[in-house]
């Protein structure tokens, strides 16, 4: 995978995705989100650096976030829906991602890309 299809994967809300591909780019995601967890919990009684980890952890967070949510609207269009539906994840999180995951997509060409895991 290329650079420019990197970003547009986790960055860009045009074209569609499949559901493995969304599952290992949000399992990914979710591992970026525990590693400051982990050094906060190793690091425990060493206050500077649990406050520098907490730091980190709030940038990883939101940056997740934001990939999260331009994931699921591609996945969205795989169903043909509109990608505003995509801030449910903001509520539901992991348990919208499982169910993003796990419902088949449209198949052949919608308006959102004529084929999964690629930009329109």
């Amino acid at each position: 995978m290329d650079s420019r299809s990197f970003l547009w994967l986790f960055f860009g809300l045009s074209g569609r995705i499949g559901r493995i591909t969304h599952f290992w780019a949000g399992l990914l995601l979710y591992l970026a989100r525990l590693f400051p967890v982990y050094k906060i919990i190793a690091n425990t009684g060493n206050e500077a650096a649990q406050t520098t980890w907490g730091g980190v952890f709030l940038v990883v967070l939101g940056a997740a976030i934001v990939c999260h949510i331009a994931l699921a609207v591609k996945r969205l269009h795989d169903f043909n829906a509109s990608g505003w539906f995509a801030f449910f994840f903001l509520i539901g999180d992991f348990l919208f991602w499982i169910v993003l995951s796990l419902i088949p997509g449209q198949t052949g060409p919608n308006r959102y890309g004529s084929r999964p895991n690629a930009p329109k």
